[in-house]
């Protein structure tokens, strides 16, 4: 959905398309390691969604934020708690 959200918001935008491809990129890469269920690829995905959340906040910081922003926000918040409360789960248990 996040990756959904960011290629609509650049759309809308009118951005060129390497703005896409440095945009989308770094979640894409994740993709196989998620589909693996490999735990060192959702403790990646978190450090790379922070990165995300700072692009959100400073989306969020204009007087008027499009809902478009507020949107990529709540979606990166929700994966990375996901993600995270994952990855803990999958290390207490070992699994």
């Amino acid at each position: 959905m996040l990756m959904l959200t960011l290629s609509a918001h650049l759309w809308m935008q009118s951005a060129p398309a390497i703005i896409y491809v440095i945009s989308l990129l770094p979640l894409m890469l994740f993709i196989p390691g998620m589909l693996a269920d490999r735990l060192r690829t959702l403790i990646w995905l978190g450090f790379v969604l922070l990165l995300y959340f700072y692009n959100g906040i400073q989306n969020m910081a204009v007087p008027e934020p499009m809902a478009m922003d507020i949107a990529e926000l709540t979606l990166t918040v929700v994966l990375f708690c996901g993600s995270m409360f994952y990855a803990r789960v999958r290390q207490v248990n070992n699994i």
